[in-house]
């Protein structure tokens, strides 16, 4: 096993109410953080549901419905040229032959298609970009890209760049909002 390079798009966010709240005192509110947490992790087209212990965030089921096909279409057609493409086409034609978007999510768990799966990540949120407090949090994606193996450190900022770029191509989808580039694996 080793890492890949993964370009996803965030289907959903975790964070534990407990990690939350260890950074909350006079100045900074368990709603201020998540507000922080929102902002930096581009949750805004995400539903926030709270349970007993923890937050989840999950992406807008009508957008997903909306904009996938599309989307995906798109996105497949600025990565994937020459050889490579045969796959994007198949994902494509499989999502077409589908009904509902939990249909078309369901497939993901397959892992039939390299350029169309499951992910998870485990990462941390820095309160107010501070290194000293860090949040955990547990996010669930859609793969559309991965490459690998891949070996980096200090990879962020790139990765935010790549993330950008691929965003100012498909700015007209607000699905573009939630692509992530990461290391998976």
């Amino acid at each position: 096993m080793g890492q890949f390079l993964a370009i996803g798009l965030m289907l959903g966010v975790a964070v534990r109410k407990d990690y939350i709240r260890k950074h909350v005192n006079e100045n900074r509110t368990e709603e201020y953080i998540l507000n922080q947490i929102i902002e930096k992790l581009r949750l805004e087209d995400f539903k926030r549901i709270e349970h007993d212990c923890y937050y989840e965030f999950e992406l807008d089921r009508d957008l997903l419905d909306k904009e996938l096909i599309t989307f995906l279409k798109r996105f497949y057609s600025i990565r994937y040229i020459g050889k490579c493409k045969y796959e994007s086409e198949f994902v494509i034609s499989k999502l077409e032959s589908l009904s509902t978007i939990d249909e078309r999510l369901e497939i993901l768990k397959d892992r039939s298609f390299q350029s169309y799966q499951d992910d998870s990540k485990y990462e941390y949120f820095y309160v107010d970009d501070d290194n000293w407090h860090e949040i955990p949090y547990n996010a669930r994606e859609m793969i559309l890209s991965i490459d690998g193996k891949i070996m980096m450190e200090c990879y962020d900022e790139v990765f935010d760049f790549f993330r950008r770029c691929i965003v100012s191509q498909l700015s007209d989808l607000k699905l573009s909002n939630a692509i992530d580039v990461y290391i998976s694996g």
